[in-house]
């Protein structure tokens, strides 16, 4: 399915999130190459990331935060895109200026190459985890809206509550907020497709986050860093198919309106 520019997206985040096995040596060695492959690694992303910031999470030693990010690289002082790196885990993020995959895709990618290019010894990087998640968000109010009816009508996703809570007098048959989720063995590319809606905020206005998740895990991945950009194009494709389908209609024309 072809992608078009949205005049007016509703995206809020996307984000490539890679997780790898650490070979411990010790408790206290969690993952033995991170220290070495840190400034080797802002090395390498430094002409188009050169902004640096060292999260929170960098000061608590690495045996007990584990995979977690400490280190943050923007293209610019609050700006994005950004990758952040900690410990087993890196995650390649884009919100404002977000516009097509196309224009996306480069960023993880060559996030990866470079992670391989410098690691101390990449044959031993058995990347475990990959993940490619959408956030999109669409201004609702609970309090004026039914968001069970607004999920089904507006959005093609057929959610509504039991007979035994629509039957008992007792409740408001209007909820004032959300959280649902599914997921669905994926064959192409393997792994887990999620769909998730929660009520929440964008803007400090009311509004319905969506989000659309493929995660491939241990045996569904194949080589890396050579067949990350397989994954990456059919994980798009699973999540983009959903993405279009969900908002075909009045979003749509919502979402194409110029400002």
């Amino acid at each position: 399915m072809a992608e078009v520019q949205l005049p007016n997206p509703p995206i809020v985040e996307a984000l490539v999130e890679v997780r790898w096995a650490m070979e411990k040596t010790s408790e206290q060695n969690p993952d033995p190459y991170y220290q070495l492959l840190l400034g080797s690694f802002y090395q390498k992303i430094k002409k188009d990331y050169p902004f640096h910031e060292a999260l929170p999470a960098s000061s608590i030693p690495d045996e007990i935060t584990g995979s977690v990010v400490k280190h943050r690289f923007r293209v610019a002082e609050n700006s994005w895109p950004l990758i952040q790196i900690g410990p087993g885990i890196m995650t390649i993020n884009q919100s404002d200026g977000y516009t097509t995959f196309e224009k996306f895709k480069p960023m993880p990618i060559n996030a990866i190459n470079a992670l391989f290019e410098i690691h101390p010894n990449p044959k031993e990087l058995k990347i475990k985890n990959l993940v490619l998640r959408y956030i999109d968000a669409v201004k609702v109010d609970c309090s004026q809206v039914n968001i069970l009816d607004f999920i089904s009508d507006s959005m093609h996703t057929p959610v509504k509550l039991p007979n035994f809570i629509i039957q008992d007098e007792n409740f408001e048959k209007k909820p004032t907020g959300l959280k649902w989720q599914t997921s669905l063995r994926c064959h192409q590319p393997a792994g887990m497709a999620t769909l998730a809606f929660s009520t929440g905020t964008r803007e400090g206005k009311p509004a319905l986050i969506w989000e659309q998740i493929l995660k491939s895990e241990n045996d569904d991945i194949d080589e890396m860093p050579q067949k990350f950009e397989t994954w990456i194009d059919s994980a798009h494709n699973v999540v983009h198919k959903w993405f279009q389908n969900i908002i075909e209609g009045d979003l749509r024309t919502e979402f194409s309106r110029n400002g």
